[in-house]
């Protein structure tokens, strides 16, 4: 009985040092998750919750994978498969979030070369308004009608901006109908007395202009261009130059 006992005492070391060793790679692993879960979320700042919790998602299981592996390493186990999969993983979450890594690059290019800033008037393709928010994954802006329009940062790299607020204002053209046979010479100076009026809304130094754009039968359309400082008052100034104008229209 002895002799027994002595053959199988290596036989239960070896299978506690096994255990133990075990013990500590997932132990190790386990800390090493928690430092990455929490190194992303301060590192996450700028960027939208979900996808930091995406993020922290995936590489904890990146990092648990690797554990296993380790693991099973040390028992002379063939891991090529698991390697194979972890690799085959690694491409398909890198295709799944190929537009989030594309609008993050963009970031950081709108970032260096400030197109815009918060606060500013900008105009994309047919998205128009002020800027609210910026971040690694998209841009908002708040158009005149109060809407929140997310833009995707790689869409402002790859289509042109114009920024309203720095190039002086917003260009507004007012169209104004009347019927044929009207004095046209007096319609244009009482238009551009109307702009005048609003000159507390206009760019300094600004001139209204009048141009006949249209005569349609018995119908003449004018517009007339103003130079607008803020953009935010476009729809008010349109309606109160309208309301003015059909008021000196009777006299003429």
């Amino acid at each position: 009985m002895a002799t027994i006992f002595d053959l199988g005492a290596p036989i239960q070391v070896e299978v506690i040092l096994a255990a133990l060793q075990i013990l500590v790679i997932l132990g190790l692993t386990y800390i090493a998750v928690r430092i990455f879960r929490v190194v992303v979320r301060r590192l996450g700042g700028d960027i939208p919750g979900g996808l930091v919790a995406s993020v922290q998602q995936i590489g904890s299981w990146a990092l648990w994978a690797i554990g296993i592996i380790i693991v099973l390493s040390q028992f002379a186990i063939n891991t090529s498969i698991l390697l194979l999969i972890l690799g085959l993983g690694g491409i398909a979450v890198i295709v799944a979030y190929r537009q989030v890594l594309s609008d993050i690059g963009a970031a950081q290019f709108i970032s260096n070369y400030q197109a815009f800033k918060v606060g500013e008037w900008v105009e994309v393709e047919h998205h128009y308004g002020r800027v609210i928010e910026r971040n690694l994954i998209h841009t908002k802006i708040l158009t005149p009608d109060n809407e929140v329009v997310a833009i995707p940062n790689s869409l402002l790299l790859s289509h042109s901006v114009v920024n309203r607020t720095r190039s002086g204002g917003l260009r507004v053209q007012v169209p104004i109908f009347v019927k044929q046979g009207i004095d046209l010479r007096k319609l244009e100076d009482k238009l551009v007395e109307v702009g005048q009026q609003m000159k507390v809304d206009l760019v300094p130094d600004s001139t209204p202009q009048v141009r006949v754009s249209e005569f349609n039968g018995d119908i003449v359309r004018l517009v007339l261009m103003l130079h607008v400082a803020n953009p935010s008052k476009r729809d008010q100034l349109i309606s109160d130059v309208q309301k003015r104008v059909y008021e000196v229209l009777p006299g003429l």
